[in-house]
């Protein structure tokens, strides 16, 4: 929702005023204007909770926040842009500075600039802090109330019970029978010292896991193998006390008045003793196993062969709580999504009717996309419209358009989303610019998240560690099953690729509509005034740039494909004035334009596929750049000498190109982390100044022509993969690579290196022994 972006921005913003107060004061004059930028930021962010909660309902109060978050990213852009320009001049200082002639009270060219600079800077600052004045004045006129988050603001999950009517179930009889299967087989030994086996239904909000679980607990099978059935929905916050009276109470039909978890828990193992029972637990969302253990270890007293059955949308909940089995819930077919729909949509209709509307009814089915959840809703929708025409408008309408749907369908996704920590509800709501069906890169998606500075923290000793941040962001929103279509690596250690369920990237648009938006195939011209994430991919039809000049100037992401030569016009880069990632994927132009030098904030560009033979030398004054993404670029030849500029370069990736050679100006790149020259066959040799990289963890080498690798690497100590896989041209690794002491993995399959020094040959690098033929 608005207020992660909101506080993920404030974040940033106190962090540099905090690093760069003094400078601020002293260089701008506007020692005021920051300390009333912060003063007021910080009262904003008092009743954030407050004002998301009745943006739900009222529209100026949603138009307020997105003034506040329209505010704080220009604001951002200031202090990003006043920092940047501080450090450009420090650097160029010795070139410039006065004669030993020079009197003190002749300024130099340089001082001349950075007084220019530092007086614009000051301008924007008081513009800023005018703008948001008129801001807190709206605030006024709201009455916001000052609260913390509770799970009271929180939307709230009905309580489940274990009743359900079989009948009305939908294509889960496969999922029922494996599961019962592992409620009813025999235990093993060692695990029945344990105490009760643990098995576990995983998946995203709506996909029917409650419902399986109550199939499985009214089974005939089931009730006549335990002699205790026991139902307890939990839900946030894992309230032990809640639950143990809950238990207490099921198996003896009455209310208890014990008020002392020892107690109840005491009172349950007196209970359950020699009994074999099966305790299903709804709902679970907490980690914290000490939450977890007392009650677990008060269940040990049950007969072998007792279950506990958990459902949870987290595999690490799963896990935390110990389960044997995991059974992670599929997608219905669309013929059960049909047959769910129209069960729920025909009550009470004639016949007739419901021939009249079988076909626009499957087809409305299709696009739930296999969600029971969205079905019912759907079908429920249905119900209430008595005409095809009615029923073609809810097929032709966006989903999150629909007041009934996010009434009923969202807010069951919503509590997925609110688990989630502020960062990572903007990681999240960030790939709803991505086209639905869109194949995420991971490892793309993760360095887009930096560009954007989703993963930047107030130690400035962890930047180092962005890309690991990013991981651990992006294996949370997985184990709460926020994508799906999980695609690994061979080795099936990472996660290489994903895909978000149409539901899900619904539910992310509607998080964010009106600042991050996916062109159709039908869209003539983009009209959203606080757009601020733009992606034209998978369209079919070729951008034009008039379609977006009014919105081009807050762009922070700007992803297009196939762009031709007239439509890169310096115009169009000139205009991406706060652009941050930059996706121009298969383009067709030859050449890049030299104003993409003006684009201070960029942090990320991908030019991976295009037909680009020359980097213009304006690039290298791109002084945030991150990322340079120039794979699958055939026809590249060299890169700029003055690449060395780049000083926040983390990833180049110049796979499958004519590149012959690196130019020296690499070796002061020291935050460089990622060289991929994968498939490079003019490249023979690295230099040996590569060994001055000292934070690079990876080198792709593979399927290149490189016949000898540099002593030097064996310097690189932070080094992690070396991936050589397929240089035929290679015959031997350089002696001391087994010193490399945080190599995990290096990779020689398809090479020719046949002969390893005894101290290689013993060498397991990381844990990982390495590959060869």
């Amino acid at each position: 929702m608005t207020d992660a972006v909101i506080s993920g921005v404030a974040d940033q913003l106190f962090f540099i005023i905090k690093d760069q107060v003094q400078g601020l004061r002293t260089a701008l004059g506007v020692e005021k204007e920051i300390q009333n930028l912060s003063s007021k930021l910080n009262k904003i962010r008092e009743v954030l909770d407050d004002a998301e909660r009745r943006s739900f309902k009222e529209k100026g109060v949603k138009l307020w926040l997105e003034e506040i978050q329209d505010l704080c990213y220009e604001m951002e852009n200031v202090l990003d842009e006043w920092i940047t320009r501080t450090l450009r001049q420090q650097i160029k200082r010795p070139e410039v500075a006065a004669p030993e002639s020079c009197t003190p009270f002749l300024p130099s060219c340089f001082h001349l600039k950075r007084v220019v600079m530092h007086r614009d800077i000051a301008k924007k600052v008081k513009k800023l802090d005018s703008r948001l004045d008129q801001i807190m004045k709206v605030k006024d006129l709201y009455n916001f109330v000052a609260v913390t988050h509770t799970c009271d603001q929180a939307p709230k999950r009905v309580a489940t019970t274990s009743f359900v009517d079989a009948s009305e179930i939908q294509g889960r009889d496969i999922d029922a029978r494996d599961v019962i299967r592992e409620l009813v087989k025999k235990d093993d030994g060692e695990e029945a010292r344990n105490g009760p086996l643990v098995i576990s239904i995983v998946g995203t909000g709506g996909i029917g896991k409650t419902t399986l679980a109550q199939l499985v607990y009214g089974d005939e099978q089931i009730k006549t193998r335990f002699d205790e059935r026991l139902w307890v929905c939990v839900s946030d916050p894992f309230d032990e006390m809640k639950i143990a009276k809950a238990i207490v109470e099921s198996t003896t039909k009455s209310s208890t008045d014990l008020s002392q978890l020892q107690v109840l828990l005491e009172k349950i193992q007196s209970i359950l003793f020699d009994k074999r029972f099966l305790l299903v637990l709804d709902d679970v969302w907490t980690e914290q196993s000490e939450k977890w253990e007392p009650l677990k270890n008060s269940l040990k007293v049950g007969l072998p062969g007792s279950r506990i059955l958990v459902t949870s949308r987290s595999e690490r909940v799963a896990r935390m709580m110990g389960s044997v089995y995991l059974h992670r819930m599929e997608l219905i077919s669309d013929l059960d999504a049909w047959l769910l729909l129209s069960r729920i949509a025909f009550s009470g209709r004639g016949e007739m009717d419901c021939e009249k509307l079988k076909d626009i009814g499957q087809k409305i089915a299709q696009k739930c996309r296999g969600l029971p959840l969205a079905v019912k809703v759907m079908g429920s929708l249905l119900r209430c419209k008595d005409t095809e025409e009615k029923w073609q408008d809810v097929f032709d309408s966006k989903i999150w358009e629909m007041e009934e749907v996010e009434t009923y369908l969202f807010p069951h996704l919503y509590l997925s989303y609110d688990d989630l920590t502020p960062k990572m509800k903007q990681c999240f709501s960030y790939c709803a610019v991505f086209p639905k069906d869109y194949e995420i890169e991971v490892d793309k998606l993760v360095r887009i998240w930096m560009a954007q500075g989703y993963l930047t923290t107030t130690n400035g000793s962890d930047q180092n560690q962005m890309e690991l941040k990013g991981r651990e962001v992006f294996e949370n929103l997985v184990m709460r099953s926020l994508f799906q279509d999980l695609k690994k690596d061979y080795k099936e250690s990472n996660i290489i690729s994903c895909k978000m369920h149409d539901i899900v990237h619904d539910f992310a648009e509607f998080l964010t509509k009106n600042e991050r938006y996916s062109v159709g195939q039908h869209e003539d011209k983009v009209r959203i005034e606080n757009l601020h994430h733009l992606s034209w991919q998978k369209t079919g039809r070729p951008m034009d740039p008039a379609s977006i000049c009014d919105v081009i100037g807050k762009l922070r992401s700007f992803f297009v494909e196939e762009l031709s030569p007239e439509q890169l016009t310096p115009d169009l880069l000139n205009g991406l004035k706060s652009v941050r990632t930059l996706g121009l994927h298969r383009c067709k132009f030859h050449k890049l334009p030299k104003e993409i030098g003006n684009l201070l904030h960029l942090r990320y560009i991908d030019l991976s596929d295009s037909n680009v033979e020359e980097l213009p030398d304006a690039i290298c004054f791109l002084d945030n750049l991150q990322t340079l993404d120039l794979g699958g670029c055939e026809c590249l030849s060299k890169l700029p000498e003055g690449i060395g500029n780049l000083r926040h370069l983390r990833y180049i990736d110049l796979s499958w190109n004519k590149v012959e050679e690196l130019p020296d100006a690499i070796c002061s790149l020291d935050n460089l982390q990622t060289l991929k020259l994968r498939g490079c066959k003019r490249l023979s040799r690295l230099p040996e100044w590569i060994g001055n990289l000292c934070h690079l963890r990876c080198i792709d080498l593979s399927w290149s022509k490189v016949e000898k690798l540099p002593d030097a690497i064996c310097s690189l100590n932070n080094l992690q993969i070396l991936d050589l896989a397929g240089c035929e041209c290679l015959s031997k690794l350089p002696v001391g690579t087994e010193n490399l002491r945080h190599l995990k993995c290096i990779d020689l399959n398809g090479s020719k290196v046949d002969e390893l020094s005894q101290s290689q040959c013993n060498h397991e690098w990381g844990g990982t022994a390495h590959q060869q033929n």
